[in-house]
């Protein structure tokens, strides 16, 4: 058993830090460490920055992480407005730290500090991760995920195109979510560099990826299944798996508390949120994350399933 330090012997300050990481190891060693509100705990560092996002970036770049937590939280402020026919209300999000250097190192661009940010609520407005019930690529993008609505919505780009068939993908995202966001989140926002599995081919729909390579997923991204469940499980095709589980490990915010998959509206009931990957063995279904928790899937245009916003900073 740990005992908390309370000789004299040490200053004040340095003994309540070492208390605080005693709490934040026993709590997550037992799962219920919860988190902390950055903006409280760090105020005076914060003010200095600028904004909690620069500070962030600032610590990040220095690779300073001390007193700061998987499972921290800060808010972020969406305004209100309508991206591709979508009229989205003003929220304000908790957006919680789900993964610390999670990649580090690794990538064909070396990826370098990160801080791996997942919203608690989604955006109240279902959208559609398609606009048609279909889970491939196109020719001119054969990422499912780079070529899907949802992508193209939260990220402000235009890839709407014919797929196999002429049957439709993606969206005209206009300035899309992130121009909602604050211009000094927007400022220290990352890319996600990913692995991208390659499911399109010009004569018929595939069930399962062929190839793979190295991209940008977006600076507002979703995860794929094992980030979120540990391993695929709704993306686990035949003969192949997922390319994207190629640079997947699960994020530790997610690892053995399945309560911390589950996402709110902001009313506080609990919703689905989309995943990044399609689902495997059939052509129209794309992996979520179940109201409960558990892991499922949907077909593309469904209109009941949420997103979250994630980002890296």
């Amino acid at each position: 058993m740990i005992e908390k330090i309370t000789t004299a012997k040490k200053p004040l300050e340095i003994t309540d830090k070492i208390n605080e990481t005693i709490d934040a190891l026993a709590a997550s060693h037992n799962k219920t460490y919860q988190g902390v509100n950055l903006e409280t705990k760090f105020a005076t560092e914060i003010a200095s920055a600028g904004s909690v996002y620069a500070w962030l970036a600032a610590r990040k770049t220095a690779g300073n992480f001390e007193g700061i937590n998987v499972g921290d939280y800060f808010s972020v402020s969406m305004s209100a407005g309508t991206v591709a026919g979508y009229s989205l209300a003003a929220q304000t999000f908790k957006c919680r730290i789900i993964g610390i250097n999670t990649y580090t190192h690794c990538g064909d661009t070396e990826i370098g500090n990160m801080f791996y940010i997942k919203s608690d609520q989604c955006i109240d407005t279902p959208i559609k991760w398609n606009p048609n019930d279909n889970n491939n690529g196109t020719g001119t993008q054969n990422n499912p995920w780079l070529a899907s609505a949802a992508y193209a919505i939260l990220n402000g780009v235009n890839n709407y195109a014919k797929g196999y068939n002429n049957v439709y993908h993606g969206a005209n995202g206009g300035t899309g979510v992130i121009a909602l966001l604050p211009q000094a989140l927007r400022n220290v926002m990352q890319q996600k560099r990913m692995l991208l599995e390659s499911r399109y081919s010009s004569s018929g729909l595939l069930n399962e990826g062929t190839t793979w390579a190295w991209g940008d997923g977006g600076k507002l991204w979703l995860p794929n299944e094992i980030e979120v469940y540990g391993t695929m499980v709704m993306s686990l095709g035949h003969s192949k798996a997922s390319y994207a589980s190629g640079l997947s490990i699960q994020f530790p915010w997610f690892a053995n508390n399945c309560d911390n998959r589950i996402s709110y509206k902001s009313n506080g009931d609990r919703c689905a949120w989309w995943l990044s990957v399609p689902y495997a063995l059939i052509s129209a279904g794309v992996c979520l994350v179940a109201s409960g928790g558990h892991a499922s899937y949907i077909a593309a245009a469904s209109a009941t399933v949420c997103l979250p916003l994630c980002f890296c900073i």
